[in-house]
């Protein structure tokens, strides 16, 4: 799937990975969404978990940068290069969460996400620099990052684990 580029992309490749891996998810049970290691010790749960913690991620660049702050991207003490360390300190802030709280806490980010590509016109999304918060690329690549492009490394991830439990 190509990345988003237009806000009619970021809505349709938004809203159709996230049915992807809703119909994915859907018939595992309460031990194979929760207990059941994907890769490594992770499970389903917190695969959503991580998709979670970077879209509260997203939201707090965007509200700041959108306040004329600097948003300390992607989180603070860390910089893209500790991606690992932040992965690793968001799998442990969730770890203990349950699928309900998980799975509710993701359905209510990606409304807002949503909600926040709707409020924007195409080219304040894909104009490049025109937030500065953004660097020197568009709110639309962020919210792809965000979205659509991050559920699909979710789904392929889930697709091998679920082909592993078919046998």
């Amino acid at each position: 799937m190509p990345r988003a580029r237009s806000k009619a992309e970021l809505l349709r490749f938004g809203g159709q990975e996230y049915a992807r891996l809703l119909a994915l998810i859907g018939d595992l049970t309460e031990q194979q969404r929760s207990e059941t290691p994907v890769f490594d010790n992770r499970t389903v749960k917190d695969l959503i978990a991580h998709l979670y913690a970077w879209q509260l991620l997203f939201l707090t660049w965007y509200q700041e940068g959108m306040a004329a702050k600097k948003p300390q991207i992607p989180a603070p003490g860390f910089t893209w290069k500790d991606n690992p360390a932040l992965n690793e300190k968001l799998y442990q802030e969730y770890s203990d969460a349950s699928w309900k709280k998980i799975w509710s806490s993701f359905e209510k980010s990606h409304a807002k996400l949503m909600a926040l590509v709707k409020q924007h016109s195409d080219k304040e999304l894909t104009t490049k620099r025109k937030y500065s918060w953004t660097g020197s690329t568009d709110l639309a690549t962020y919210l792809a990052g965000a979205t659509s492009s991050h559920y699909v490394w979710a789904i392929g991830l889930i697709k091998r684990f679920k082909r592993n439990l078919a046998g």
